[in-house]
């Protein structure tokens, strides 16, 4: 039987839970003994498929659920669309699709190695029925139908309009202010892939390894996963926070399976292995405030002994976060901030309005055992990329901007090995980049530290963390992958979002 032929034959109730491996079909045992599953089964005999094998729900989804049948054709041409839009942009590699409605068109666009690319436009209509129905058709959300004139989260988590290894697709959409449009209103619509990386393995420092973190960084993390108290992640948004908190989790897991791993999300972005997901979702901002806090509340009430807490965003779940540490727990949270040292201003914003002195609070030693930070940069296609000192010194600049090549020759100890985006190839899609790595900072907190952070002395922190343990910054982090010759420089700062010598002038040229 051809493949395509068994995916049309698969019933509704079965999708995601059958699969077709070199003749061979491969089921989840809940579907031992399932009526639908024995009529169906009955038929494949008849086309010649005569063996079957049975896996326990956890063992198939690790082996075969990318395999499982899931295929759906749309309703009618829009939803097909729609559908087909997920594929395309999994197939591209795309992290996220922007619809953007300027009221007589429709922009798309992907987002592939943290930059956007056009990748087609839609008559207004058809662009404007397309976004509506990935909210409301393909979407679940709070929201019954979907309003141009508001702003709206939902998600796609329904296995059969999405590629096989993306887990959920988050959907937020905003009103624009667009003088084409007949109303004046236009629509912006994100959409998140998720991946599905449940296949990962290995231990944290393999893990790790992969994301682009050092040594040093894995040494300083898996010190943190042995020690209660608490540890938060942050970045900006798509810079990896979420994919860095996972893999922790399941190195945990792997490591102590005797534990109990919870974790509170608003909603779950990824399937982690081993650990209670707990789904935080309501319709109203209110709601959604009031549930969240009493989901890490009842959270610690189920006899934790990890918590994750998906992301810290009110006063009240940055309490509960504080509670959760000072009674003996080990918890794991991300925040939006601006650097490592930056959550602590991050948290004493969110917490000023429930503590007097915030910082006694936060900055105790039984609390506060970890800050890192993280952005993503593109790593260039070892095809095409260009030495920078090849490049004939009157042409740089085509290259490279004047005041980047200035700042990176006051900062970096070698250029020798620095090399920059070329024009592309066919191994890069004719990008010049193959994929995406990770500048960070990771300090674990001591008695110092926290002494200077609760009398308020951040620098004193930051050059205790610089000299003692010889902390190297996120900024730092992309000079050594510049002069690696693995980032272009340009771009560095660009994803970064500070200049090469940021930290350096921000200091008075007394950091190194």
């Amino acid at each position: 039987m051809e493949f395509p032929a068994f995916l049309d034959e698969v019933p509704d109730g079965l999708r995601g839970r059958v699969a077709l491996v070199d003749g061979v079909l491969h089921m989840s045992a809940e579907l031992r003994g399932n009526l639908e599953m024995v009529s169906f089964f009955g038929r494949l005999r008849r086309r010649g498929i005569l063996t079957y094998e049975f896996h326990p729900p956890k063992d198939f989804d690790a082996k075969y659920a990318h395999d499982a049948a899931r295929s759906f054709r749309g309703e009618n041409a829009i939803q097909q669309f729609a559908i087909e839009l997920l594929s395309k942009a999994y197939e591209a590699g795309a992290s996220d699709i922007h619809l953007t409605d300027f009221g007589p068109y429709t922009l798309i666009q992907f987002r592939c190695l943290g930059m956007l690319n056009d990748h087609t436009h839609l008559e207004g209509d058809f662009g404007r029925q397309v976004i509506a129905c990935i909210y409301q058709t393909l979407g679940q959300s709070g929201d019954a139908c979907f309003s141009p004139s508001e702003r709206q989260d939902g998600r796609i988590c329904k296995r059969e309009y999405l590629p096989a290894k993306v887990h959920s697709v988050r959907v937020h959409s905003e009103p624009l202010e667009s003088a084409l449009s007949i109303s004046g209103v236009g629509i912006s619509m994100a959409l998140r892939l998720l991946y599905d990386s449940t296949s990962a393995t290995g231990n944290l420092e393999t893990r790790m390894g992969l994301l682009g973190f050092s040594k040093s960084h894995y040494e300083t993390v898996d010190f943190l996963t042995r020690r209660t108290g608490l540890t938060i992640i942050s970045g900006p948004t798509g810079h990896g926070k979420s994919t860095l908190l996972k893999h922790v989790m399941e190195a945990m897991v792997d490591r102590n399976p005797g534990k109990a791993f919870y974790s509170i999300e608003d909603p779950p972005e990824y399937p982690l292995k081993g650990v209670r997901q707990v789904i935080v979702y309501t319709k109203e901002q209110l709601e959604r405030f009031s549930a969240y806090v009493d989901a890490i509340a009842g959270a610690m009430r189920a006899d934790p002994d990890v918590l994750m807490i998906g992301e810290i965003r009110y006063g009240a779940s940055a309490v509960a976060a504080i509670d959760a540490a000072l009674t003996g727990h080990a918890v794991w949270a991300t925040i939006h901030a601006n650097n490592a040292f930056g959550i602590i201003s991050r948290m004493i914003s969110l917490l000023a309005k429930h503590f007097e002195k915030p910082l006694e609070h936060l900055c105790d030693h039984n609390v506060l055992s970890g800050l890192e930070y993280q952005r993503l940069v593109p790593v260039l296609c070892n095809e095409c990329k260009i030495r920078m000192l090849d490049i004939p010194e009157n042409e740089r600049e085509y290259f490279i901007p004047l005041d980047v090549q200035q700042r990176l020759i006051r900062r970096a100890e070698n250029i020798e090995n620095v090399y920059v985006r070329g024009e592309g190839c066919e191994r890069c899609n004719r990008r010049g980049l193959s994929s995406q790595t990770v500048a960070a900072e990771v300090v674990a907190t001591d008695q110092a530290m926290l002494g200077f952070l609760r009398a308020g002395n951040t620098e004193k922190a930051y050059e205790h963390w610089k000299i003692e343990y010889n902390g190297v910054d996120y900024v730092q982090h992309a000079l050594q992958l510049i002069q690696a010759g693995t980032v272009d420089p340009y771009l560095a700062e660009e994803r970064l979002g500070v200049p090469l010598d940021f930290n350096h002038v921000l200091s008075g040229g007394h950091r190194k």
